[in-house]
């Protein structure tokens, strides 16, 4: 039989993956889509700060991350004080988002960098 603490911190960090995971993914498509640029352009209007935080997947990527720990509750550290567990919790899993948001436009920007070259020998052998 598996400990029941290493059961717990198992199935926090899988809840902290998680959450990071669709951070990422939730941060990059609000921020970086065209199907969210008048939702970014009208949150400008009404407020610089707020008109930037739609803007930058990093500061959005935050809240997301806040709402999903408040949500999910994981803790991955005890330390008998729960705000404090929470917080080093979120903080990992920013961690974490940061890192799979960073695969993410590496992959993106592969895909972007291979799209641009196909196009220029297209250019270049008169198909286009």
């Amino acid at each position: 039989m598996s400990d029941p603490s290493s059961t717990a911190i198992l199935a926090a960090f899988w809840q902290c993956l998680v959450v990071a995971v669709a951070a990422s993914s939730i941060s990059i498509t609000i921020t970086q889509t065209e199907l969210f640029r008048p939702w970014r352009e009208w949150t400008a209007k009404k407020s610089h700060m707020i008109g930037y935080l739609f803007k930058c997947f990093y500061c959005f990527s935050h809240w997301v991350v806040f709402a999903g720990i408040a949500i999910y509750r994981p803790v991955l550290v005890e330390s008998g004080a729960l705000w404090v567990d929470w917080t080093v919790s979120a903080f990992f899993t920013l961690t974490l988002c940061a890192f799979v948001s960073g695969l993410f436009f590496k992959v993106f920007q592969a895909a972007m960098t291979k799209a641009m070259v196909e196009k220029d020998m297209r250019i270049k052998l008169g198909l286009e």
